[in-house]
């Protein structure tokens, strides 16, 4: 069994919960902490699938972050050999790029627990569920354009492009539904100013997420599992 590529961007945005979901179903993977200096492989097929996870920077910032432009190539390598990716936040903005679109500033950002839609008429339900309304752990201020050809799945009255499904196999997420509750912990403490700058409806108080942790985190991985269940089809078949 060829194992998953994981990549990680930062030592705080890591791959937690699916690294679980992996180990739980013996499925074998790799991690690339692209931060400390790990190179992607250039020969994309000596891997079953590849997961992209989250960060603080954006997917615009290459002068900044000499990995950038590396591992959205991989990506286009993957697309291209027909290798599954799954891209949460940042990791599904970097695949929005790889596929060609835009990614910028959303309107407002989102920090907390937000309730998303499933878009009509879509794969919307086999990918996530009867669950509704969709609850998902978000912290962001960038957001990705819809990339041609691809399908929008879910939105948020905030920020509308969700998650998008490129070639029914390519998953690009811009949320966390791969986080722990002591990881979101750990962001409270680094980033709480950027929640007391805000005074917005898609932003919920540092106190109002520590306190909601427990309860949300059980959703948010029952639902992370419908998802990583119906991604896993696309890789093993």
């Amino acid at each position: 069994m060829k194992p998953i590529a994981i990549i990680q961007h930062v030592s705080l945005d890591g791959p937690e919960y699916f690294l679980d979901y992996l180990n739980r179903q013996a499925i074998p993977s790799r991690v690339f902490q692209v931060y400390a200096g790990d190179t992607l492989p250039e020969d994309v097929s000596l891997y079953a699938g590849v997961a992209s996870f989250g960060g603080p920077m954006s997917v615009n910032d290459e002068a900044l972050h000499d990995w950038i432009l590396p591992e959205i190539a991989f990506l286009q390598r993957a697309i291209a050999a027909d290798v599954p990716v799954i891209g949460h936040c940042l990791g599904g903005q970097l695949l929005a790029r790889a596929l060609g679109a835009r990614v910028v500033k959303a309107d407002i950002p989102e920090i907390g627990w937000i309730d998303l839609q499933t878009e009509p008429g879509t794969l919307a339900r086999a990918w996530f569920g009867e669950c509704s309304p969709l609850r998902v752990f978000q912290w962001h201020s960038d957001t990705f354009a819809l990339p041609e050809g691809a399908s929008l799945l879910v939105s948020s009255p905030y920020c509308r492009n969700q998650a998008f499904l490129y070639g029914g196999k390519h998953l690009g997420m811009q949320f966390h539904c791969e986080v722990k509750v002591e990881m979101i912990r750990q962001w409270l403490q680094v980033g709480y100013q950027e929640i007391d700058a805000h005074d917005l409806p898609s932003v919920m108080s540092a106190e109002g997420i520590a306190a909601s942790l427990e309860m949300g985190m059980a959703q948010s991985h029952a639902q992370a599992d419908v998802i990583y269940q119906r991604w896993l089809r696309g890789v093993y078949g």
